[in-house]
């Protein structure tokens, strides 16, 4: 059984499971975004640039599966200030 399966099995009207791309572009931005706010909240500079290099990288990847997806958007929200 695969990760997909199992993780199906758990809830069949989750929108990842049905490949919902704005859910998943949702679901990344929001982990990118809380390790980006861990990392400056500790000052930790290096490990803030490398996530934000991570979401370009994602990114670039989102863009390439959907010619109408906002790059700009997603890098501010996996990188958004709460304040």
């Amino acid at each position: 059984m695969s990760v997909a399966e199992a993780y199906a099995g758990s809830n069949l009207d989750d929108p990842l499971v049905h490949g919902d791309p704005v859910a998943v572009e949702e679901l990344i931005a929001r982990v990118l975004c809380r390790a980006h706010r861990a990392a400056e909240a500790l000052d930790a500079t290096s490990e803030a640039r490398a996530i934000l290099e991570v979401a370009h990288s994602f990114a670039d990847e989102l863009a390439t599966m959907n010619p109408q997806f906002d790059r700009l958007q997603f890098i501010e929200a996996a990188t958004a200030d709460p304040s």
